[in-house]
């Protein structure tokens, strides 16, 4: 915990007041009956996900230009019209199963390296 406050506030934290337990006195982090907080963070992590099974089928020449003009989209467009961008349709099951499939992938790789 002291690394990870260390990295992200580099000089502007005051090193006597990082905190080593800071993860565990964060309770709405972990608490469900608050969708409102954890639910972008949650979207947020599938959605990125899904993004790289997207640059993975589509290659980098066609991703990458797709990818800034959705960029540019988050700041004019809603959720659904930003992704159809991508040609990704938020309400499709397959495109948040493939997301869900690279951290089962990535878990399952930990797994076996850690035997």
């Amino acid at each position: 915990m002291l690394d990870a406050q260390k990295q992200a506030y580099g000089d502007g934290l005051d090193p006597t007041c990082l905190h080593p337990y800071m993860w565990v006195c964060k309770s709405h982090y972990y608490s469900s009956d608050l969708s409102y907080y954890n639910w972008p963070y949650a979207f947020g992590g599938l959605f990125a996900r899904g993004l790289i099974v997207k640059y993975q089928e589509m290659g980098k020449e066609e991703f990458v230009p797709k990818y800034k003009e959705m960029l540019h989209t988050t700041t004019v467009a809603s959720v659904e019209d930003t992704a159809s961008v991508l040609g990704i349709d938020l309400t499709d099951e397959a495109f948040w199963i493939s997301a869900l499939e690279t951290a089962k992938s990535r878990i399952e790789e930990f797994i076996e390296l850690s035997k």
